[in-house]
């Protein structure tokens, strides 16, 4: 599978949790598990769209998500979501992203932009 196809199968994995946890304020085991500093973050982000996320950055980006517990993950969205409601450019939240997520694998640039387009969504 190509980097192109799973930003999309991400996108659209991504759409169908959301359109499945609206209404509703449940939280899953992967989002419960999350640290304490991650869950007063991601309390300005729903607690079904933080679940969504990680469920799709997981799916989507196997290899950026090795070593990375929930709560990182969590934190590549609400510090995203920070970058996005400060007004920062579309580049450079791309670029923080890229920092965000890196780890042993770099994303590509269409990785990050796909993580962008992702965390824009919930935010």
């Amino acid at each position: 599978m190509t980097r192109t196809t799973a930003a999309i199968a991400a996108s659209a994995t991504l759409f169908a949790l959301l359109l499945t946890g609206c209404g509703e304020d449940k939280t899953s085991d992967a989002t419960s598990s999350a640290t304490t500093t991650a869950a007063q973050a991601a309390a300005q982000i729903d607690s079904v769209k933080a679940g969504a996320f990680l469920v799709s950055f997981r799916g989507a980006f196997p290899k950026l998500a090795e070593g990375k517990d929930d709560a990182k993950i969590a934190s590549i969205l609400t510090e995203t979501c920070g970058d996005i409601k400060a007004g920062k450019s579309e580049d450079d939240v791309v670029a923080n992203i890229t920092k965000r997520a890196g780890g042993a694998t770099q994303p590509s640039a269409e990785e990050a932009k796909a993580i962008y387009q992702m965390a824009k969504l919930m935010c």
